[in-house]
């Protein structure tokens, strides 16, 4: 889905730009809690209901999965990598909610407090625009914008959301 959505981006832009998929901005592997609700983890992993509570949303890593420092140790090697600085210095990155916060949390260097105070009261529209910027490579980076969606306004394409389900049946 973020490669096409990169596609899409560019084509309406009108940039004739090669889309680079780099593993390190890939959504968060959940492992054996993939495809469940709050709810659905508690009724079928308790135990892991419990070590996640007691670990935090930052340090919890399910079986098979990754914990939100993992992506954020991920997000640190992209952003060191001179491969990815761009000749002009913007780039367009696709990618899911948890990657988005968490590039906050590395590029605006919030505390762990302040990355969950943030995500407790914000939520990562889907294909929404969220601008990070800085004044001299390596510098420090600025929240210019976080999670618009005028730009889907003129094409009739509303906003979704969902609530997520008790339980994801299909297992």
């Amino acid at each position: 889905r973020a490669r096409s959505t990169a596609a899409v981006a560019l084509a309406e832009a009108g940039i004739d730009a090669e889309v680079r998929p780099d593993e390190r901005l890939r959504d968060r592997e959940l492992g054996i809690l993939d495809l469940l609700t709050s709810r659905g983890v508690a009724a079928r992993h308790p135990d892991e209901d419990d070590r996640r509570r007691w670990l935090g949303k930052l340090s919890y890593r399910p079986p098979g999965g990754e914990s939100w420092a993992d992506v954020a140790l991920r997000i640190r090697s992209f952003l060191q990598d001179p491969e990815v600085e761009a000749a002009d210095g913007r780039a367009l990155i696709t990618t899911h909610d948890a990657v988005v916060m968490l590039f906050l949390y590395v590029g605006l260097g919030l505390t762990e407090a302040e990355l969950l105070a943030f995500q407790a009261q914000h939520t990562v529209a889907n294909a929404s625009v969220t601008i990070l910027e800085r004044s001299a490579p390596r510098g420090p980076w600025t929240l210019r914008t976080f999670s618009a969606t005028e730009h889907l306004d003129g094409h009739g394409a509303p906003v979704t959301q969902h609530g997520g389900e008790p339980d994801d049946r299909r297992r």
